[in-house]
């Protein structure tokens, strides 16, 4: 038996527009055999590399079709605003950037975004299921306020005050830290069921100010008083605005080095942010 349409409603009419080309359509658009050379990456990392490359493959097929044009739109914008290719340019890198598009920059009412598309796609026409299991798992991560608190055999030890969670983190970009620090990254779960190693998927960004209790009543201004670990991660994903993470980490820099990127400020106080609007008045 078939599977419903979507109820989410870029993914239904992009399903019913498949339909009507044909499944073989369909299926070659969620096709992908990757052929890009990953030998030299840790595991954990390449399987990561892996899946993001195989929904970006996806994402730039689906989106020449019409009903992904917000997207496109959405997108390009930001791509003009924010520049994002690393510091000189840009504080947001590549991999920021990218990962936002897929998973985060959302459109309508019901938060779509390209990667919930493609596996909308998939659950109708189906793909591989590895593939598909790990794009999950890319559009389940979100970006997050996590406190240092040590190196461990190479990895970072990332905990998330406000969820609890605690990540040992492979990081590819080679900064591991400094206990107490506060870092501002997207943190993907171990890949395989078991596994111990978390991946921090972009240059870490270090919050070098203000501290995790100014943060915490951030979070207590900008969602609720009493706001539940739900609330957290639905703001940490989506923010009140399409480019509300974008707009903080531009504003918010203030020096880097090639394997990390130092940030200071919190976002609804203007002049805590040192490239923002009222601060380049003084």
């Amino acid at each position: 038996m078939e599977k419903a349409l979507s109820t989410a409603p870029i993914a239904a009419k992009l399903i019913t527009k498949l339909k009507i080309a044909g499944r073989w359509k369909a299926a070659s658009l969620l096709r992908v055999t990757p052929d890009w050379d990953l030998g030299d990456l840790h595991p954990v990392h390449a399987t990561y590399v892996n899946a993001f490359n195989v929904a970006s493959v996806i994402s730039e097929r689906i989106s020449e079709l019409k009903p992904m044009a917000p997207f496109v739109d959405l997108i390009s914008e930001a791509d003009e605003t924010y520049l994002p290719q690393g510091p000189p340019m840009s504080p947001l890198t590549g991999s920021y950037f990218n990962s936002w598009a897929l998973f985060d920059a959302s459109v309508g009412p019901a938060n779509e975004t390209i990667a919930t598309i493609i596996l909308d796609l998939a659950g109708v026409f189906g793909m591989d299921p590895e593939w598909e299991r790990l794009i999950r798992l890319l559009q389940q991560s979100r970006m997050g306020v996590y406190l240092h608190r040590g190196v461990e055999n190479g990895l970072a030890i990332l905990e998330e005050p406000v969820t609890g969670i605690v990540h040992h983190g492979l990081v590819p970009a080679g900064y591991l830290g400094q206990k107490d620090e506060l870092w501002f990254v997207r943190v993907l779960p171990p890949p395989t069921p078991g596994g111990e190693e978390a991946l921090v998927h972009i240059t870490p960004y270090v919050l070098i100010r203000p501290g995790l209790r100014e943060w915490l009543t951030y979070f207590g201004r900008a969602i609720a008083p009493h706001f539940t670990v739900a609330d957290y991660e639905k703001h940490m994903k989506f923010g009140p605005s399409r480019n509300y993470w974008n707009e903080f980490v531009f504003e918010a820099y203030v020096n880097n080095r090639k394997e990390v990127i130092y940030l200071a400020g919190v976002p609804d106080i203007p002049e805590s942010l040192p490239l923002s609007k009222v601060s380049q008045r003084f």
